[in-house]
This record gives structure tokens, C-alpha cells and sequence, in this order.
């Protein structure tokens, strides 16, 4: 689509020198030039990402760049798990590279948790939010993709014709073509996302090419952080209050829980109102662990009897998050 191209054409001319074009051809490519480039970049370390962002918290706009490109095969492996949708990939993109930058603002590299795992979860959050403002839809082969647009023009050709609407018959004579393709076309949603179509109009770069990379990119970022991690994350998601009522009932800051009254002490207000900043920041971090899919019910009473027989250790707040699902 036109905005999306028009989103991800600003944001390649903000963080790259030049714009590329396609191999002869004098059409700028950056919708597929800047996926396909960006996505066989190596993801940074921790390391790497903790430097890089101290050099941005001294206003270094190459390190920005750096990991903003670095982090475009995160991008991509979310945005593929989206691939059949009624939105096309480069909408899909555009909108998991909006959700990059807005990771990059919010995320406090301090706090211990890496970069990719706190920046999947607002990608996830931007896609998700554009595809459910569209129905779903299905991948659609390209024959019967070029043939929808084909067997429109000659059902209306064949209208005028006739002063009549053509059978299936009629128009699959006209067509050329055999009935059952005729009748997938006929079927086919209008809204089509083809294997073989461009990323956009001035793209020679196809989803078939992004897929050629998924297993690589799987490899790459595997979602299989632990609950703490994502914990962290979703932290970032609530109220200040909240959060911090959170932290200093359940250890997180100094390693030891406090009670509702020191609490209520130490923050000024009621011991009652302490007690509805916990319920409330319970429900929304674990509303917001059960939509990014970190927390699954059919897991739950192992994680919660495995913890009780002393094979793992979890901590106060993951352990409440659970037993308070499962009830």
C-alpha cells in the first residue's frame, strides 16, 4: 500500500546515506533492498547492544542506525508468522519497524533484559494491532491471484456482451482456462497476499525470498525466554505506581518482599489503596503476559507443581501470576 511504502521509504532515508536501486533498473528498491540487506545482518550480543546504547544516550545517531538495522531480521521473523493475512508484507513490515523504534525510545538497557526480547513484544504489538483493523484472509496462490483480476475484467466485458450476467461456462470459454481454476478464482478472497507478487511496486524482493530465511531467522531468535524475562517486559507495560508497588511487594528491588503497611508508608497513601495497586497491576500483567502468549494455561499446573517439588526456582511474582491463572 501507498502509505506503508511512503512509511518505510522515510524511515530507510533516515537511517541510510543513499537509497539503492533495483539491478537495472533506475526504480529506487527500498522496500526490498532494505529488508533483504538488513535481514542477513547479525544480531548484536548484549554486549554489543548495552555499548551501542550507551553511545546513543550520548546522542550518537550512528549507533541508533546500527541497531535499528541490526534488529531488521527480528522484524522480519515476526512479520512472517503474519504472512497469511488480508495485509500485505510490506504493510506488515512497516508497521513491526514502528514498533523497532518505539522499543528502541522506551527500552532501559540498565534493567538487565536484552533488547530483542523487549523489542518483540511492541513489533508483535504494532502488527497485531494493524491485522485486527482488517478481516483475515488466506495466502493465495499467484495463478489464481492474476486470474481474479483477469476473470473480473471478463465477466464485465462478457456483462455488456450479453445484457445478462455470464455463467461460470461462459466465462471460463472466454478465459481459456479450465473449470476448477475458474472456480477457485470465483472463490478466492479479494484481498490476496501471492508467493510470488513483489513486497511492493518498485520491489523485485517477494515474500518467497523473505521465507527463504524463516528457518535462519528461527535460529536467530528463538521466543524461548524465561517467564522472568518476560516479566521484566511486561513490567514496562504498566502504571509507575503499579509497577512499583509490584517491585517492592515481591522483592524485585532489594532482593527481600515488604508488607502492605511499610509500603503504604513509604509511598504515603493507604494500606487498602497499596492492596488495590497490587490487584490491579496483577491483572494487568498477567493480561498483558496471557495476549503476547507467555503465559499458557495448559502449562501452568506443570510450572506451579515442578516449582513445588524443588526443581526449578521461581520467584514470588511468577509463581502468584500462575497460581492466580490457573484459579
Amino acid at each position: 500500500m501507498i502509505l506503508a511504502a511512503t512509511r518505510i521509504v522515510l524511515f530507510f532515508i533516515m537511517v541510510t546515506p543513499h537509497v539503492t536501486r533495483s539491478q537495472g533498473s533506475d526504480t529506487p528498491d527500498p522496500v526490498g533492498r532494505f529488508i533483504s540487506d538488513r535481514s542477513r545482518m547479525a544480531p548484536p550480543s548484549k554486549e554489543e547492544c548495552d555499548k551501542l546504547f550507551l553511545e546513543m544516550s550520548k546522542g550518537s545517531d550512528e549507533a541508533r542506525k546500527e541497531l535499528i538495522e541490526r534488529h531488521i531480521r527480528l522484524v522480519a521473523s515476526i512479520a512472517l508468522k503474519f504472512r497469511q493475512t488480508n495485509v500485505q508484507m510490506e504493510d506488515i513490515m512497516a508497521e513491526g519497524i514502528q514498533g523497532l523504534v518505539v522499543a528502541l525510545d522506551k527500552f532501559d538497557y540498565t534493567r538487565g533484559i536484552k533488547l530483542s526480547t523487549y523489542a518483540a513484544w511492541w513489533i508483535r504489538q504494532r502488527i497485531q494491532r494493524l491485522i485486527g483493523k482488517m478481516s483475515g484472509a488466506v495466502a493465495v496462490p499467484h495463478d489464481v491471484s492474476q486470474g481474479k483480476r483477469k476473470e473480473g475484467q471478463i465477466r464485465s466485458s462478457l456483462q455488456v456482451d450479453l445484457g445478462r450476467l455470464p455463467t461460470d461456462d461462459e466465462v471460463n470459454d472466454a478465459l481459456g482456462q479450465d473449470r476448477n481454476l475458474t472456480k477457485r478464482v470465483k472463490f478466492a478472497p479479494t484481498s490476496s497476499l501471492s508467493m510470488d507478487e513483489p513486497l511492493s511496486e518498485d520491489s523485485d524482493s517477494t515474500l518467497a525470498d523473505l521465507m527463504t530465511a524463516e528457518e535462519e531467522l528461527k535460529q536467530s531468535y528463538r521466543e524461548d525466554g524465561s517467564l522472568s524475562d518476560d516479566i521484566g517486559v511486561a513490567l514496562s507495560f504498566l502504571d509507575q505506581r503499579e509497577r512499583k508497588v509490584l517491585s517492592m511487594r515481591f522483592g524485585m528491588e532489594k532482593g527481600e518482599s515488604m508488607k502492605l503497611d511499610d509500603i503504604a508508608d513509604s509511598m504515603n497513601v493507604s494500606g487498602e489503596r497499596v492492596r488495590q495497586l497490587e490487584s490491579l497491576g496483577l491483572r494487568k500483567l498477567r493480561a498483558v503476559l496471557l495476549n503476547n502468549g507467555k503465559l499458557d494455561f495448559r502449562k501452568l499446573d506443570q510450572l506451579v507443581s515442578t516449582d513445588l517439588r524443588g526443581k526449578t526456582k521461581m520467584s514470588p511474582l511468577e509463581l502468584s501470576l500462575i497460581s492466580d491463572s490457573a484459579a
